[in-house]
This record gives C-alpha cells, structure tokens and sequence, in this order.
C-alpha cells in the first residue's frame, strides 16, 4: 500500500473528521455551560453589611428554602460587652445593602430581574427607616429607556451596585445605569440629589 492509496486516504480523511466533530462538540457543550453559569443567580448566603463609621450592622439571613420573601435582617449596633439588636427587617434579601451612620436608614438593591420581570414593577433601590421601607425606586424611575436594557438569556440589568459616594458624610449614595448616568440620592431621606 502507499502513501496515494485512495482508501488509506479516505480514511484518514474520514478520522479527522471524526476528530474535528468532537472538538466543535467539546467546544458548543463548553459555550452553552459557561453561558448557562455566566446567567445563573447566586446562591444567597447570610451577609452582614457595616455602616461607614463600623458603629453598626446589618445581618442578612436567607430562608433555609431560599424563598426571598422569607429572608430575615437584624440591625445591631455594636457595644463593648454585647452588640444590640435595635430593630428587624424581613421579606427581602439583598447582595447590596448600605447601612447609615446612626443605623435607622438602610438602602438596597433589588433582585436581579429577571427577563418578564417588567421595569415598571422591578424594584431597583429601596429604602428603609428603622426596618420598614419608606421609598421604592423601580427600574423605569432610574433608565430612561428601558426598552434598551441589556438581556441575557433570562434576565436584564439597569445598572450597577449600590455605593456611598465621595460625599458618604453627608449621607449620599449613588449608582450608575446602564445609560452610564450616575444618581445621587441621600440615604435618609430617601430622595434623589439633584
């Protein structure tokens, strides 16, 4: 047999094309896991947020079933012998929460909507007076064009996270859009910073 012998040839043909399928193979099943796990939600876990000055604290607690509404949040403040428990907050969970000096006022970020969820209906930042939420800003009040919202296989982002801004004393906090606007609101009141 040589080297032109037309069957050694098909065979060989024939065996890199058998090789070829499996690295595209090897390669789709790689794109759709790393897509499926690029668009997973987080497991949620217990956190515990700090406010600016470490006088306070926020203890986040998942349910064991991980049903948001059955979270429950402990605001402590912090004391030499033991911390004190000054107040509770339940029915939402939270990876992005900011704590007040003083500890009465809290602000968070809502869930990660999720592709039906609508922009008018989808909490983005709520805020919080001793455990109780007093102010809702929802994903349509932040974009202005919401039709224009990123979407993945089964959610959507309005932005980023939730921080103190350089003026964190004066009690402002800020996020920024997708739309790269950068809003400015004051933890205790709850109001946008014009």
């Amino acid at each position: 047999m040589t080297t032109n012998d037309p069957m050694r040839l098909l065979a060989k043909w024939y065996l890199d094309m058998m090789n070829l399928r499996k690295v595209i193979g090897f390669v789709a099943l790689s794109l759709v896991a790393l897509a499926a796990s690029a668009d997973s939600e987080r497991m949620p876990q217990p956190l515990v947020f700090s406010s600016p000055h470490g006088d306070y604290y926020f203890r986040l607690e998942p349910s064991r079933d991980f049903d948001e509404r059955k979270a429950k949040g402990y605001l402590y403040r912090v004391s030499r012998e033991t911390d004190k428990l000054e107040y509770e907050s339940n029915g939402w969970y939270s990876f992005n929460v900011l704590v007040a000096s003083g500890g009465a006022h809290l602000a968070r970020t809502g869930p990660w909507p999720r592709f039906d969820s609508p922009p008018e209906e989808t909490p983005a930042i709520v805020f919080y007076e001793h455990g109780a939420p007093v102010k809702t800003y929802f994903v349509s009040d932040l974009v202005e064009d919401v039709s224009n919202l990123p979407h993945s296989v089964s959610h959507y982002s309005w932005g980023g996270s939730l921080r103190w801004s350089e003026n964190w004393w004066d009690d402002e906090i800020q996020v920024t859009t997708v739309e790269d606007k950068v809003i400015r609101f004051n933890i205790r009141t709850a109001e946008v910073i014009e």
